[in-house]
């Protein structure tokens, strides 16, 4: 396990204890452990080469013992998790609580002791319960409960519940990782030719899956007549612990089976008739994992591999916007999707471009743009440190960006609004500017940055005042609060920030994170118009909780002229990945080099947009 993931599990543990209505101190134990966990600099895994028997770095672990808040206890359980990926006091405290109850806790308009009162008072144990505390009324008897709030938590549920249907791509891809892990036996044992591929979502890139999609490839057809009672033993196996959901089978023969457990086998169930779609006629099987999240694993042969991955990857929406499909029924052992396409008369679209008709379009005119690449990226423009809630050195980002091969690379510590974050005060952000300035001159084949991420306030004012701004090569405003604001008020706020001469970048400009809150009232539209008059730029936030901008705005900002930044808003070394997530959305928002700003030189930095003024 990492350090985040240890330290979310104390963190967690902080929570339950609170809501259940233990000693207050006890719990923050637990809170503070996880606040060192995770900033703690060494991971406590190691790595390979620090590894001991145990599987973890034995120096590490005793330097967290010797870490002032960290007692046996606390070692105990991090100890448990490294050699087992579990804490078994955790554990218990979910099998009594009930695992719904840390979701509860991401509902806006509710912090832990209110949670601890639902859970206290109202028997509480999931968002059900709560749903049905507010169908019923009870919810606005409670003492506290003002109709302000209560509507806050009846939209946040709703928003909730419908995730529940869906994963944020990172929860997705951690999914499809296990999954595949899991596939892996049937490639050993000969049934699978090869480590399954995504499709449809997962391979669009979108932010938000409904489902997991994978190409399985077998040497033949043969392979996946298992309805017909012959399952291979390895596949019983991995079928087995989502059995207890319906598991379903359907053939090219539009013929339908579910898989018996007690027999570990599939039983016919229907047959339909002839289908135009020939998607539909794709051997798919198919079950469920976590309520109504469906893993669907598309069966093909070498010779289909090709259109079935064509097939699969695309939306509703694109499918149906494509030349007649009949020509798709057959196609050549060898072809690849590039010579589908081709036959259907159209030039190669990207996957992250087939969401709907509007590639079909440009394709049929050859007017597809030349989408950014990850190669083409020179520099990053918002990190964090350990001067603020970053967990890695000034010096160490910088190293590990400069491996990276950047050659700009900006330091963007939080400002003083930022209070859990340990933002800085004017004091503070003027010592680490010259430190940055130090660091810079020290270091070849890379530029450092002195920047700041500002919090833009409620009045649409910035942290620090002009002649502070001045001082720095670059300035993100960001918003980190007051997120209730109307419309019309938020849409103001920001607006003021991107007027402001010395803000470079709004980052992360709806506040929207995936899987937890919706993006706040905002008016995109007017936010886009006024970086177009202001020469803004509007940031692709990479971090893969928020990846905002969305690419529908993404695309308004390029209708609009106004170009874009794609930042990974790292705080530590490992987040650095964060600039390939980011890029995925800017070429899901139809974006080329040109309108990332990314890609320019420093040079072209300062010249368009005053980046770099001081250096």
């Amino acid at each position: 396990m990492t350090n985040r993931e240890i330290s979310d599990i104390f963190s967690a543990i902080g929570s339950l204890l609170q809501i259940r209505g233990d000693d207050a101190f006890r719990a923050r134990i637990y809170e503070r452990a996880a606040d060192i966990i995770n900033k703690f600099p060494p991971e406590l895994s190691g790595g390979t080469a620090k590894q001991d028997a145990h599987g973890y770095d034995k120096e590490a672990v005793q330097q967290l013992r010797a870490t002032p808040g960290i007692g046996k206890a606390i070692e105990d359980k991090t100890i448990e998790m490294l050699e087992t990926g579990r804490c078994k006091y955790y554990d218990n405290l979910i099998a009594e609580m009930g695992p719904g109850i840390l979701e509860v806790l991401e509902i806006r308009g509710v912090g832990v002791k209110t949670v601890g009162r639902f859970y206290q008072e109202l028997g509480v144990r999931n968002l059900e319960d709560l749903q049905a505390l507010l169908e019923s009324g009870k919810l606005n008897q409670m003492k506290g409960m003002g109709k302000k709030t209560v509507q806050m938590i009846a939209e946040s549920l709703e928003f909730r519940m419908e995730l529940r249907k869906a994963r944020p791509l990172r929860n997705a891809l951690q999914l499809s990782e296990q999954i595949v892990g899991n596939l892996t036996p049937l490639i050993a044992d000969g049934w699978i030719k090869q480590e399954p591929e995504w499709t449809g979502h997962l391979r669009r890139l979108e932010e938000i899956c409904r489902g997991i999609e994978l190409i399985v490839m077998c040497e033949d057809e043969a392979a996946f007549r298992f309805a017909d009672g012959n399952v291979p033993d390895p596949l019983r196996s991995f079928l087995k612990p989502f059995s207890e959901n319906p598991i379903t089978f359907k053939t090219g023969d539009r013929i339908a089976y579910v898989y018996d457990s007690d027999t570990a086998s599939f039983v016919e169930t229907d047959r339909t008739e002839p289908t135009d779609d020939v998607r539909e006629t794709l051997p798919v099987l198919q079950f469920s994992v976590d309520r109504e999240f469906t893993v669907s694993l598309y069966l093909c042969t070498p010779a289909t591999y090709a259109l079935t991955l064509f097939l699969t990857t695309a939306t509703d929406a694109h499918f149906s916007a494509l030349p007649d499909s009949s020509a798709l029924r057959t196609t050549e052992p060898d072809i690849t999707e590039a010579g589908i396409y081709e036959k259907l008369g159209l030039s190669y679209i990207p996957p992250e471009l087939r969401h709907d008709g509007a590639s079909v379009t440009a394709a049929k005119d050859n007017t597809l743009p030349e989408l950014v690449e990850f190669t083409d990226l020179r520099g990053d423009l918002h990190a964090h440190t350990d001067w603020s809630d970053g967990r890695q050195t000034i010096q160490d980002m910088v190293a590990a960006a400069q491996a990276e091969g950047l050659e700009y690379f900006a330091i963007t510590d939080h400002s003083i609004s930022s209070v859990i974050a340990n933002g800085l005060d004017k004091k503070r952000l003027l010592e680490q500017i010259k430190q940055v300035r130090e660091l810079n001159a020290a270091v070849d084949g890379i530029t450092v940055l002195a920047g700041s991420e500002v919090d833009i306030r409620r009045s649409g004012k910035l942290d620090f005042p002009d002649e502070i701004l001045a001082q720095l090569d670059i300035v993100v405003a960001s918003v980190h609060s007051s997120f209730t604001l109307t419309e019309a008020e938020m849409t103001k706020r920001i607006i003021r920030a991107i007027e402001n001469p010395f803000v470079h970048i709004i980052g992360h400009p709806t506040g929207r994170m995936l899987g937890h809150r919706p993006m706040y009232p905002l008016n995109v539209g007017a936010i886009i118009e006024a970086a177009a008059e202001n020469n803004t730029v509007l940031e692709i936030n990479g971090s893969p909780n928020r990846l905002d901008l969305d690419p529908q705005f993404v695309r308004m900002a390029k209708a609009a002229g106004v170009r874009l930044s794609v930042n990974t808003d790292a705080h530590d070394i490992p987040q650095l990945a964060h600039r390939r997530t980011g890029l995925n959305v800017a070429r899901r928002g139809w974006l080329t080099k040109a309108e990332v700003i990314n890609t320019y030189t420093l040079e072209e930095l300062g010249e368009k947009y005053g980046i770099g003024k001081c250096l």
